[in-house]
């Protein structure tokens, strides 16, 4: 079985990009990109740190367009792009008309949409382009940046499983006790289906990557395979579910290997659930 090829960095407006790996290559055209973001709060959205309970809360979440395969000059997507006033971001420095720096705060983003050409995001072989972007948004009032920060989203059509991020582990939730609280978007690039794939983890039910891991805990990032089915989409409503979650991961050795596995016991979770329509 061939493996889809994934892309994950992770960067942030406040806080130095800590990560960067991909899997095993396969055609340029089908990229997939997982990136998280903070968006600095500011003005009248800055509450103090201690004035909520201690959560994840689920913000927006959306399937929308994206500029794919256009890239900017730093190799990031061109959408979203995020404002700073203080240091304008080369990808999207000004806005508005008379211009003005884009400020801290802003976020250009793809238009969402409900409904989506069948034909466009069926991803028939490993050089299918994605059709669309997922983006969900949370803020972390957890206080906790040395549990592990995971993320899973997964798109079905009734019982049937059209796309699957399998546990995508990003280390240490860095995110976790800022002042003011930090509101946090992960997005990325997405199609459905096989691919031309048959087997669990297939096509855009992602296998596992950098795991069982080499180390404890480990050192980079990894992908823990939801060891589901892909099978094609066909037309009607599919539901995409996204889950956040802050969790203590437990590492257990195995000795014949020398690999780790690993288990959660998860602290702070987000949840969000919306549809779209292939036609």
């Amino acid at each position: 079985m061939t493996k889809s090829r994934m892309f994950l960095v992770v960067t942030s407006l406040v806080i130095v990009a800590f990560l960067a790996c991909g899997q095993q290559a396969l055609a340029a055209e089908n990229q997939h990109h997982w990136q998280i973001k903070v968006v600095p709060r500011v003005h009248s959205d800055a509450i103090h740190a201690n004035s909520v309970t201690a959560a994840l809360y689920p913000g927006e979440a959306a399937f929308a367009g994206t500029a794919y395969p256009t890239v900017n000059s730093d190799g990031l997507d061109l959408w979203p792009c995020f404002g700073d006033t203080a240091t304008p971001n080369t990808d999207c420095p000004t806005i508005g008309n008379p211009s003005i720096t884009f400020p801290t705060g802003g976020v250009v983003l793809g238009a969402p949409s409900y409904t989506w050409s069948l034909e466009a995001c069926n991803a028939t072989s490993t050089s299918t382009p994605v059709c669309g972007q997922t983006e969900t948004w949370y803020e972390d009032d957890s206080n906790d940046s040395t549990d592990d920060l995971t993320y899973e989203i997964e798109v079905t059509q009734g019982s049937k499983v059209i796309a699957d991020s399998g546990v995508v582990d990003f280390g240490p939730n860095v995110y976790g006790g800022l002042s003011p609280a930090a509101n946090v978007i992960i997005y990325g690039d997405q199609n459905f289906g096989t691919m031309g794939e048959t087997g669990k983890n297939n096509g855009n039910c992602t296998p596992d990557l950098n795991y069982p891991t080499a180390s404890d805990p480990a050192g980079e990032l990894f992908i823990i395979a939801a060891n589901k089915t892909c099978v094609a989409p066909v037309a009607g409503v599919a539901t995409l579910s996204a889950t956040t979650s802050v969790a203590t991961p437990k590492y257990k050795l195995d000795t014949k290997t020398g690999t780790y596995t690993v288990t959660y016991t998860v602290k702070y979770k987000a949840t969000q659930k919306w549809n779209i329509d292939l036609q």
